[in-house]
């Protein structure tokens, strides 16, 4: 009894605690000295597995889990000396952190050997240093793009599930996950609009370490000239400062800046680096000016990505300048293993993160750590709204109604071409073909035109064909498609075909697999070339039509118009990509042989070409000397295709 009576004791002791969520906690961090604010200071509890960092007005908050609530708090900065405190009790009033300069940061650094000599062992230590097992981190990304004055176009923010490789094997690559998101558009509606694709990548592209960036990679190292700056300290503990920059003269080394390094460990700390001209030149987009700033924090006995600046400012040459702003921020590591996201979970590079379709929960954001924005950055946003919502309520609006809305970003014109996708295929056709010698003689009455030829016609059991379709959606499942079609080996022709697409994805919730059928109109035509000849005579007049040029082609040809019913399997590669294969079946509707005239000289876009159909009093067809009235070969039924599409938005 006396057992029972401590446990319930001990239950209505803990059931506050157990019950209790996370708490928020908001503090500044400032300079002990000047009592200037300090940004990028690095704010977390339980030895960093949950932290943040501060913003430009030392701002920060915390979302501490009640297992952690009676841990220190913890605020390090490259230069400062370590800050750790236990919590005050929670909730309590914004915290006031003063850092202390630390002396060894003014001091000199004594090397004994080169300079490259430590940047050569800091990536020697690389699989000491940092996860050697795959790594979760839960971050906070921010997206913007801002105009010339510094106001932002849009603002976009997201809660980020990113999923890190070991840093034994080097990636610039990995999974994302979107977990959550948020944006405010405040770009004016207009025919086209530039936007960003892969910003929740940053984790990935801007990890130095992980790819072994050019100025840490080993067959770079001669292209750059490596000095030691004046040192400093984190965690109280010595770094090294190695400034880079190209060697006098070079024009192969990307990049120039400055690392940190750990003079105890030789771990990177971070860096700071921006493109040169000739490292933009090189890059896969354009950029007139592209600056990056990367940390690491100690977790566990292992370095890992803390968080990401990256800057962008380009001149395109349509639209306004553009000047994309993205930072992600680490607020919990996990080094647990647990499975990957599925397909459908993943975010993809092309991917436009203010185009995401994940839902908005403004009461999810109270309880998720994140980078706060700036002060300025929210006063303008505030500013934007108001000055949109001012325009909206003293535009004109129509006769009868109520007041006009503000436009939304989005333009028709990207909302249709969000509907078009496009692509290319390649196929066989079984063909049947009578071999043998096929002879052609044309004389057009009242022409001293002739043209007479001879081409061998081989036995052939398919032809090869491609096409290039384009597919406007009317409904996620129902598209309109129009597609053309040629056909090559030793029979040439062109074709087109129009009608219905309509695809089903049988796998919804990973990589969607799609079964797809189309029924269409079509028109396809399989000639022998016969040979060119050069024009007698003022002109040619084949059927109606006027033929000048000096040089005109002859073919022989079959036309065939048909109704296609299709079949067939779609997988997709990626949101922009799908691989698809097709069987197809034609019901024949009518076949006719004709021989096609056209010009071959003069300007491509106004030559002229005509068709006769047989048979037909002015021309003689041969087969192996024999007439006939008809082609040697026969389309048969049934069509095979695969190829690829792409979604264009």
């Amino acid at each position: 009894m006396k057992r029972c009576l401590l446990l319930l004791w001990l239950l209505l002791l803990m059931g506050p605690a157990l019950a209790q969520g996370p708490i928020l906690l908001r503090g500044r961090v400032v300079d002990a000295e000047t009592n200037q604010p300090i940004p990028n200071a690095q704010a977390g509890v339980a030895g960093n597995r949950i932290g943040t960092s501060t913003n430009e007005d030392g701002r920060f908050a915390l979302s501490i889990p009640p297992q952690y609530q009676q841990e220190p708090l913890e605020v390090a900065l490259l230069g400062y000396r370590k800050y750790s405190q236990p919590l005050p009790p929670l909730p309590a009033p914004e915290l006031r952190i003063a850092l202390q300069i630390s002396p060894a940061a003014l001091g000199e650094v004594r090397v004994t050997g080169s300079v490259l000599g430590i940047v050569r062992e800091a990536v020697a230590r690389i699989p000491r240093n940092y996860p050697v097992r795959p790594t979760r981190l839960t971050g906070f990304y921010r997206e913007s793009d801002n105009d010339e004055a510094g106001a932002p176009r849009y603002l976009v923010e997201g809660l980020l599930l990113v999923l890190k490789a070991p840093y034994t094997a080097r990636t610039a690559t990995g999974e994302v996950q979107i977990q959550q998101s948020r944006k405010v558009d405040l770009r004016p509606r207009a025919v086209m609009l530039i936007d960003w694709a892969g910003g929740p990548f940053i984790p990935h592209l801007a990890d130095f370490v992980h790819r072994r960036a050019q100025f840490i990679d080993a067959k770079h190292f001669r292209e750059y000239d490596y000095r030691l700056a004046p040192g400093s300290t984190y965690l109280d503990r010595p770094v090294y400062v190695v400034a880079f920059a190209p060697k006098a003269g070079n024009r192969r080394a990307d990049f120039k800046g400055r690392m940190y390094i750990d003079q105890d460990s030789y771990a990177f700390l971070g860096a700071e680096w921006q493109y040169t001209k000739a490292g933009l030149a090189r890059g896969t987009e354009p950029a007139d000016t592209r600056a990056l700033r990367v940390a690491y924090q100690p977790y566990a006995g292992r370095w890992h990505l803390k968080s990401v600046w990256w800057q962008t400012k380009a001149r395109l040459p349509v639209g306004p300048p553009l000047n994309y702003f993205g930072e992600f921020l680490t607020t919990a590591i996990d080094t647990a293993q647990a499975p990957p996201p599925s397909y459908t979970e993943r975010a993809q590079y092309r991917d436009v993160f203010l185009h995401n379709a994940v839902p908005y929960d403004s009461a999810f954001w109270q309880n998720q750590t994140t980078l706060l924005p700036p002060e300025r950055l929210r006063q303008a946003l505030l500013d934007q709204v108001r000055q949109q919502r001012a325009d909206s309520l003293f535009k004109q609006p129509p006769a009868g109604d109520g007041p006009a809305e503000a436009p939304p970003a989005a333009s028709g014109l990207a909302k249709w071409l969000s509907r078009i996708r496009y692509g290319a295929a390649a196929g066989s056709w079984p063909l049947q073909v009578a071999a043998g010698q096929l002879a052609l003689d044309y004389a057009p009455a009242g022409s001293g035109f002739r043209a007479q030829g001879t081409a061998g016609v081989a036995e052939q059991a398919l032809t090869a064909w491609w096409s290039a379709e384009y597919l406007f959606d009317l409904t996620p499942k129902l598209a309109v498609r129009v597609a053309t079609r040629h056909v090559f080996r030793q029979f040439i022709g062109d074709g087109w075909a129009a009608g219905m697409s309509y695809q089903h994805n049988f796998n919804p919730r990973h990589r969607p697999i799609f079964g797809r059928a189309g029924l269409a109109y079509t028109r396809q035509t399989v000639a022998r070339r016969v040979g060119s000849f050069e024009r007698a005579g003022a002109r040619v007049r084949v059927g109606g039509t006027t033929l000048t040029a000096d040089e005109l082609g002859v073919q022989v040809q079959s036309t065939a118009d048909a109704v296609q019913p299709t079949l067939g399997l779609g997988v997709e590669l990626s949101h922009k990509w799908e691989l698809v294969a097709d069987l197809g079946y034609l019901l024949p509707l009518r076949t006719r042989t004709e021989v096609q005239v056209k010009e071959e000289s003069g300007f491509f876009l106004t030559r002229s070409s005509a068709a006769l159909t047989l048979p037909h009093h002015d021309v003689r067809l041969q087969l192996n000397d024999r007439p006939i009235g008809a082609v040697p070969w026969q389309q048969q039924r049934w069509l095979f295709s695969f190829g690829l599409l792409y979604r264009l938005r």
